[in-house]
């Protein structure tokens, strides 16, 4: 073989092997991201390789659990193919408001929705955005459990909990099957502020971290509550009722501020402002609460 061919051999040899490395290391990020990335994130991470470490990264991000109330006694009187076909409509129309708001789906489990913002890139300002999409996502529920289909089987509302903090992301699984997932203290606070919903009345549970990101008069105080994991009680907020008047958070925020000084009086200021807003289980329940020493 003559030098000339021989240098012609190994260029080709190594331009084949270069681009079948390119095209597995594009498949494998076309397939995990494609449909938990907006298109726009997924061609950058393509474009720019350098940007995604998959073999595991320290990273701040904020964690957004989704969960429907009442979804195991729905299962049991629902027919099969309906509660699928309900289901899908949910999870396609929930899905598209966290890429749009610059989320990453983690994970869809059973009827839970598990998403991450700052991951796998950076994500200017992610725990308002976190935020502003658990409130698009609130809006959105409310009007997709009026149409038909999810009001025959009864889809109960949608409860979300979102917290901040630094955690470690990467791809984790088989050779067969690897995920790109974060693990930490945010991720599993999410889970539990998410839960703690049902003993505040609220539908968004915003964590102390998160809450602290965030802009104070877009966020009302629920007080304090005890998280499995944690030693330290932790101050939950959630985002402002729509409808609630400039007046009645103003008297809200006094109420909330009197109960360190008189904890019965404040729950009486509480009372009275349940009240007026039938519809908004929160004060009633922040007043049983300070009534129970709780």
């Amino acid at each position: 073989m003559t030098p000339s061919l021989a240098a012609t051999v190994i260029f080709l040899t190594t331009t084949v092997l270069s681009y079948a490395v390119t095209y597995r290391r594009e498949a494998r990020v076309r397939r995990s991201f494609e449909q938990r990335l907006a298109p726009a994130v997924v061609r950058r991470l393509v474009e720019e390789p350098g940007l995604l470490k998959l073999s595991g990264e320290r990273r701040e991000l904020t964690a957004l659990f989704t969960d429907v109330e009442g979804f195991t006694a729905m299962t049991h009187r629902a027919d099969p193919e309906q509660l699928v076909a309900v289901l899908d409509d949910y999870f396609e129309g929930a899905a598209a408001i966290v890429v749009e708001h610059g989320g990453m789906i983690d994970k869809i489990v059973g009827d839970a929705i598990h998403a991450l913002f700052n991951a796998p890139l950076d994500l200017v300002d992610h725990p308002r955005r976190a935020m502003d999409c658990a409130v698009a996502l609130r809006k959105w529920t409310a009007l997709f459990r009026r149409h038909p289909g999810p009001q025959s089987i009864g889809f109960g509302p949608t409860r979300i909990g979102i917290e901040s903090g630094e955690t470690i992301v990467g791809d984790v699984g088989s050779r067969a099957k690897l995920d790109y997932t974060a693990y930490g203290d945010a991720v599993n606070a999410a889970a539990r502020l998410e839960a703690a919903n049902k003993e505040l009345g609220s539908t968004i549970c915003i964590g102390p971290v998160a809450g602290a990101r965030c802009a104070p008069d877009l966020l009302r105080p629920l007080g304090t509550i005890e998280v499995r994991g944690r030693d330290e009680k932790l101050s939950v907020f959630e985002p402002w009722p729509e409808d609630a008047p400039q007046s009645w958070r103003e008297r809200y925020l006094a109420a909330f501020r009197s109960i360190d000084d008189d904890a019965l009086h404040a729950a009486a200021l509480f009372q009275g402002l349940a009240a007026e807003r039938e519809d908004d289980p929160v004060p009633r329940i922040l007043a049983n609460r300070l009534r129970s020493g709780a």
